[in-house]
């Protein structure tokens, strides 16, 4: 008989897995303002809002730093942690410039940070703006807003952040230079007139009006003067100068020569004057008379009547010529002091700034989740260059042109060596990446940065007591986010275990079925064996 026993199966479980959390950390930093001038870098208004759910408890913070220099370090400094919320500073904090030339008073900003049921979060808004003060280069700042962020979740680390500012305007051209402590009028005056006019364009029309006026009388005057024409209103003002000279040295031959020829018609005798020859001539008289009067006259003294007659006629005519260089040159001083005036009136009246940008917007976002994304953009609602409106595409090119043309009239005069201003509207630098399962996004940029002007110029030149060549650099708005971020793993359910059967030995046909066969078929077989050994021991007994 066959044997259907089955071993009975062995049971069990596996034990479950633990979940593992998502760990992310984000940081949002910010600069609003960094200067850096002769050596020295400030900073106003430092945010770093910082946040991290890999450790427990939560981290969350931010640090503001209202005011911050190499010289100074750190002033005002606070850490706003986890639970708080503050303004910072309490009162506005504010640091002197190198060199006297202003001061910055740092912004005014409120900070909170938190851990959520979403996770940890921290942020900060501005309440001021804070002021800068240059002298060299006076800033117009208007109102601005911030919104900062750093944030954990269970599903992505964000860092973000957006900047707007009102407006960013340069001075005005007659700003610019008073601030950098150019004697305009004193300028004015070494300009020649090609130069005149070029700085007259920038802010006015020299085709038409009072410079173009101006400058047609300068070409006049210039065309009338004989010999070396002056080529600018000082060099004019010097060659009048020498003319009126001339004319006292001509008008002192005229006298010296007029006495010499008196003096020896005075000292012949009226009664042996020749017939017709009276006492008292002039010289102009004598040399008109017949030439046998004038010999038989000078015959009466030992002096040469005619030769004296002659210097006195010959001084005259110098006299003469001098006093018309000097009319010619004063009409050409006349016409380049109208000229220099329209100019100085033209660029004392414009009060366009040279460059003025309106609703700057700066965004930076740094986002780590399963699909890590980064962004940094900067954008301006309007962009004017000396009151005309330009795109922000044209802004460097345009203003260069302004100020390249700036560069051509001071640097014409000797002993004077400018460097313009010149905007940059920042360039965005952002990335995401991943490194096994944790994703990484990072993002940044400088929103505008000025180079500020430089000058050197002449004592003649200079205004008193205003530093001039400081030079440096101003950015606004440098926006940085970093974020990384691990996902969470699931945990796993306890599952049972089975030892796998023994198979079961059939002549033929399918599976049995579920029936309680299973159950049954050892109990059978139990007792069908037990009746065989039963059966074997009563038909073949022990022998």
């Amino acid at each position: 008989m066959t044997a259907l026993a089955v071993p009975a199966a062995a049971a069990g479980t596996t034990p479950s897995a633990s979940a593992t959390p998502a760990k992310g950390e984000a940081a949002s930093t910010l600069t609003l303002l960094r200067l850096e001038l002769a050596g020295t870098t400030i900073s106003a208004g430092q945010v770093a809002a910082i946040t991290s759910n890999a450790t427990k408890p939560h981290q969350a913070s931010v640090v503001v730093t209202p005011l911050d220099s190499s010289v100074t370090g750190p002033v005002g400094r606070t850490t706003v942690p986890i639970g708080q919320t503050a303004t910072v500073p309490a009162a506005p904090r504010s640091i002197a410039l190198p060199g006297g030339i202003g001061s910055i008073t740092g912004p005014t900003l409120r900070a909170a940070a938190d851990d959520t049921t979403a996770g940890p979060v921290a942020s900060a808004v501005l309440k001021a703006l804070g002021k800068v003060t240059l002298l060299n280069v006076p800033l117009d700042l208007k109102a601005a807003s911030l919104s900062d962020l750093s944030q954990v979740t269970s599903s992505a680390a964000t860092a973000r952040k957006s900047l707007e500012l009102g407006s960013l305007a340069l001075p005005s051209l007659q700003d610019l230079l008073s601030s950098l402590g150019v004697n305009l009028s004193a300028l004015l005056g070494q300009l020649p007139q090609d130069k005149l006019v070029e700085l007259a364009g920038l802010v006015t029309s020299t085709a038409s009006g009072a410079v173009a006026t101006a400058n047609s009388a300068v070409d006049a005057a210039q065309a009338a003067i004989t010999g070396t024409v002056p080529g600018t209103l000082d060099q004019a003002k010097s060659a009048l100068t020498a003319a009126q000279g001339a004319v006292t040295t001509a008008q002192g031959a005229v006298a010296t020569a007029t006495s010499a020829f008196n003096t020896a018609f005075a000292a012949i005798p009226a009664l042996t004057l020749p017939l017709g020859v009276s006492a008292g001539l002039t010289p102009d008289q004598f040399l008109a008379l017949s030439s046998t009067l004038q010999s038989a006259t000078d015959a009466l003294t030992s002096a040469d009547l005619v030769s004296l007659a002659t210097a006195v006629k010959t001084a005259e005519d110098a006299l003469t010529a001098a006093n018309a260089a000097v009319d010619q040159v004063q009409a050409l001083v006349t016409a380049l002091v109208n000229l220099v005036t329209a100019v100085l009136n033209a660029v004392v009246g414009d009060q366009d700034p040279l460059a003025a940008l309106g609703n700057i917007k700066v965004l930076t976002s740094a986002v780590a989740a399963k699909n890590p994304k980064a962004d940094a953009a900067v954008s301006v609602g309007s962009v004017k260059v000396l009151g005309a409106a330009t795109s922000l595409q044209s802004l460097t090119g345009v203003l260069g042109d302004v100020t390249g043309t700036l560069s051509s009239v001071l640097n014409s005069v000797a002993g004077v060596k400018f460097t313009p201003p010149a905007l940059a509207i920042g360039q965005p630098s952002k990335s995401t990446d991943r490194k096994g399962d944790t994703r990484f996004a990072k993002a940044s940029i400088a929103g505008v940065t000025l180079t500020l002007p430089t000058i050197t110029l002449p004592a003649a030149l200079a205004l008193p007591n205003v530093p001039t060549a400081l030079g440096g650099s101003l950015t606004l708005g440098d926006l940085a986010e970093t974020a990384q971020w691990t996902p969470g793993t699931p945990a796993t359910t306890s599952t049972p275990t089975t030892t796998p059967k023994t198979p079961r030995h059939r002549s033929s046909g399918g599976p049995l079925a579920e029936t309680g066969g299973r159950v049954l078929l050892p109990i059978v077989g139990a007792v069908l064996i037990g009746a065989a050994l039963a059966v074997r021991r009563r038909f073949h007994p022990a022998a």
